[in-house]
């Protein structure tokens, strides 16, 4: 029996007018998200490493509409905002060289709340005009189309897309309003072994009823955004008149965690789905985060002969699979994950708030996913292809001892085993920058960078193209016992731990475990423009903890630069072109255990 504990709208909308977001398929088999792929992107999906047809680059258009619809589950409904009235939102595949066209409509009612526009985290394209541009908004009953056109030698990997409007972030993501963008392996780099694994997208969500230990979790009030910062919105009034309609089941003993205090993690949309796999079998796991707030710590059931082995962090491979007993992955990273079980059974994929890691994650014991179940594994001793288009299944099944190298543009800054890295004398002052996530009491407790708030009207760093950075990035809560988990939205970045000096990873979201990081990245041309730095907790950027920094051509000016000054083509409803440049969700994640990771890392981005 289902309790309508909430009716937080003045507004009548019939419900039967709204779309059911998704069936209950809770406990069934994990269903994969609606697919566009190009043609591109079919082709080579279609070929093996050892075939000579690789497909040529293709265009693909997409059309993403945000509305209104209502998600369904065996605990809990309540109406949201979908791409597509589809929850999860559709994966999208590309290869490196394709056109990537995406039409975004928002079909929402009116109020600023509901403000969106689009940003694909981690993809290495231009944050200008009508490509990466998380400046510009899109208003209810406008429209926007982006336009990607990805470089030949892109990173295949694993991405995401989310809406970037400042303000309505957390209300936006907690309402599951995200979806997965593949760039797909090349044929000819891809090793056999790879290319033979089932290939399966894990969105990862979570939904927090009600007197959650964070009040910024709370479904409800996030839908409703009654923590975002009206002063920024540009048309309309603050809306907290958002059509929630929240019913959750009446026996507490059936409700997941039965706690509805916290955090209940939904992958795909379900609740604990079911993977089926045989023995010895490799599945290829692409796990993205796509929770607003909280770190996701995975295992697998304790004592089992289920193994995780890291094949890449944030879209970026390694040099070769990485064994793990946890995979820690911050709000917007990503994992790939070669899982395999040795033995007939049933085991789970979990999600282990250890007291173990306290230490290593003591800056974000306050945002950690609670321990829970969530994926059935379910081990037999003959392949099920149930969630796989491939019919194959005589392919023997190993781990690749290599994986696809990064493009020859993602060059180390860090020094690693008998390798050389520039000495931080030799980057010049200006290419140094100190970057503090702050957190005060003034009225109220305040987010910020560098004891500011976000100023949007307001470059504070500018960093020449193809000249090393380094950053120091710091934590400083002045005394308060707020504790976050931030990330540097910028490029790539590759992670060098004092404590294990072999272990370099490149990421596009750093936590600050510690409350110091160092970080090394290099500028691209495609980098050109406002980027947004900014934590990516996102409750503390939609509060403020950002800020604006530009890339430019040593060639230009510093009008031409933006420094000091901004256009506004943020509250544009149609939202056409737009010279503002705003990339924001690339961050650094340290997956490592309680053993390591006690240190600082030093990071270099592409």
């Amino acid at each position: 029996m289902r309790l309508s504990c909430l009716q937080l709208f003045s507004v009548a909308i019939p419900l039967a007018t709204l779309s059911s977001v998704l069936g209950v398929y809770d406990y069934q088999t994990l269903r994969q998200p609606a697919l566009f792929q190009s043609e591109c992107a079919k082709n080579w999906g279609s070929t093996t490493s050892s075939s000579s047809s690789t497909g040529d680059p293709s265009k693909l258009n997409v059309n993403l509409s945000v509305k209104l619809a209502r998600f369904t589950s065996d605990y809990v409904d309540f109406n949201t905002r979908t791409y597509n009235g589809k929850v999860p939102a559709p994966t999208i595949k590309v290869c490196p060289g394709d056109q990537l066209v995406i039409t975004l409509t928002n079909e929402l009612e009116e109020g600023s709340n509901n403000d969106t526009n689009l940003h694909l985290h981690g993809m290495h394209v231009p944050p200008v005009g009508n490509a990466d541009n998380v400046m510009p908004i899109v208003a209810p009953g406008g429209q926007r189309q982006y336009i990607y056109d990805i470089r030949t030698d892109h990173p295949a990997g694993t991405f995401w897309y989310h809406p970037h409007a400042h303000g309505n972030v957390n209300s936006q993501l907690n309402g599951m309003l995200a979806g997965t963008l593949i760039v797909v392996d090349r044929p000819t780099d891809s090793p056999e072994n790879l290319a033979a694994m089932d290939d399966l997208v894990l969105l990862l969500q979570a939904i927090c009823v009600e007197d959650c230990h964070n009040i910024f979790d709370q479904i409800a009030e996030s839908l409703e955004n009654r923590f975002g910062p009206s002063t920024k919105k540009t048309h309309g009034e603050p809306s907290n008149t958002w059509p929630t309609d929240l019913e959750i089941v009446e026996d507490d003993a059936d409700v997941p965690l039965n706690d509805t205090s916290l955090p209940t993690v939904y992958v795909n949309g379900q609740y604990l789905p079911t993977v089926n796999l045989a023995v010895g079998e490799y599945k290829r796991l692409r796990f993205v985060n796509a929770i607003a707030n909280n770190v996701a710590e995975l295992v697998t059931t304790a004592s089992s002969s289920c193994s995780l082995y890291v094949l890449a962090m944030d879209g970026i491979y390694f040099d070769k699979p990485k064994t793990k007993s946890a995979v820690v992955i911050p709000p917007g990273g990503r994992a790939d994950v070669a899982l395999m079980c040795a033995e007939i059974g049933e085991f789970y994929l979990e999600i282990d708030c250890a007291s173990s890691r306290s230490k290593l994650l003591g800056m974000v014991n306050q945002h950690r996913v609670p321990s829970q179940r969530i994926v059935k594994l379910k081990v037999t001793s003959e392949v099920d292809n149930t969630n796989s288009e491939s019919e194959d299944t005589t392919v023997s099944m190993r781990l690749p001892s290599t994986l696809p190298a990064r493009p020859s543009y993602m060059v180390d800054a860090v020094a690693s085993g008998s390798g050389s890295a520039p000495d931080a004398s030799a980057i010049a002052e200006s290419n140094k920058y100190d970057f503090e996530f702050s957190v005060w009491m003034d009225t109220g407790i305040q987010y910020g960078v560098n004891h500011e708030k976000l100023n949007m009207s307001h470059v504070n760093h500018s960093m020449p193209v193809d000249e090393l950075q380094q950053w120091d990035l710091s934590v400083n809560d002045y005394g308060m016992s707020a504790k976050m988990s931030c990330d540097l939205d910028d490029d790539t970045t590759s992670v060098d731990r004092r404590l294990a000096s072999n272990c370099r990873e490149w990421r596009d979201t750093v936590p600050l475990f510690r409350a110091g990081v160092q970080i090394r990245f290099t500028p691209r041309e495609h980098m050109v423009g406002k980027i947004f730095a900014h934590c990516h907790i996102a409750s503390h950027v939609d509060a403020g903890m950002a800020q604006l920094v530009s890339v430019y051509k040593p060639s230009t000016t510093d009008s031409e630069r933006g420094e000091g000054s901004e256009e506004d083509d943020s509250d544009s409803e149609t939202a056409d072109e737009g010279d503002e440049e705003g990339k924001y969700d690339d961050d650094v994640d340290d997956e490592d255990e309680s053993e390591e990771g006690e240190e600082g890392e030093e990071a270099e981005e592409r």
